[in-house]
């Protein structure tokens, strides 16, 4: 949802950075806002109405909420994540509730291990930390992992939900900056309906891109914040 200030791109270097947050080694303290301890009201929302189907993968499945929402309502679910020890947190999850839930630790970048696999995805603040081209990257790779006639449930913070959340977690997080006036912040991630059409645009169709919530805590105050957000439904050719 909110990405470590300053985190650099690279595997290998987020790997360290994520793992360092799951391990309460940051300014979120011992818990990330995207942590919530339950799953997105949107996927449970959708799931109710029926909308997931077969074999569903959680890309970026953190510590596991959404996939163990899933696992427990029948489904065959594989959570992925570039952090082993979210990946550690999610297993344990997975065995202290009795549920079958598959989670490894992977790049969603490369998913080459998984090619065909799945008939549904779920994505909960993972596409927005991608800009431009390796949006493209992730799309394909998602691409891949599905069979035909796939869907991707892509649940994104927009522009105006990323600062909400960030003047939010300024307040109560002496460590987090405040956004800056606009002409001195930097370059900044896209986090537009059109971003998100023009990183699924090759292989997928766009059946909608509606606005939504996406669901945070502040971690001092284990205050939840619905902060607006993307939801977009990508069907695989």
């Amino acid at each position: 949802m909110t990405e470590p200030a300053g985190a650099p791109d690279g595997p290998a270097v987020m790997t360290e950075v994520f793992d360092a947050v799951y391990r309460g080694e940051s300014p979120f303290g011992k818990r990330p806002p995207w942590d919530i301890g339950a799953p997105q009201p949107a996927y449970v929302a959708l799931e109710k109405a029926g909308l997931i189907r077969g074999t569903v993968l959680d890309a970026g499945c953190g510590t596991g909420e959404d996939a163990l929402h899933l696992a427990g309502r029948g489904y065959a679910v594989t959570g992925l994540d570039l952090s082993p020890t979210a990946i550690s947190l999610a297993r344990d999850k997975a065995a202290a509730r009795g549920l079958g839930a598959v989670f490894e630790v992977a790049d969603a970048l490369d998913l080459t291990s998984y090619e065909g696999r799945f008939d549904t995805v779920i994505d909960s603040g993972l596409a927005h930390t991608f800009e431009g081209d390796r949006l493209r990257a992730y799309a394909a790779a998602l691409h891949r992992a599905c069979r035909p006639g796939a869907v991707a449930y892509i649940l994104s913070i927009s522009d105006r939900g990323s600062a909400d959340m960030q003047a939010r977690l300024a307040e109560a997080i002496e460590e987090i900056p405040a956004p800056l006036p606009d002409d001195e912040a930097p370059s900044a991630l896209k986090r537009s309906a059109d971003h998100l059409r023009d990183g699924f645009a090759d292989g997928w169709t766009v059946e909608s891109i509606d606005e939504a919530h996406l669901r945070g805590i502040i971690p001092t105050t284990s205050e939840l914040l619905d902060v607006h957000a993307w939801l977009g439904r990508f069907r695989r050719s």
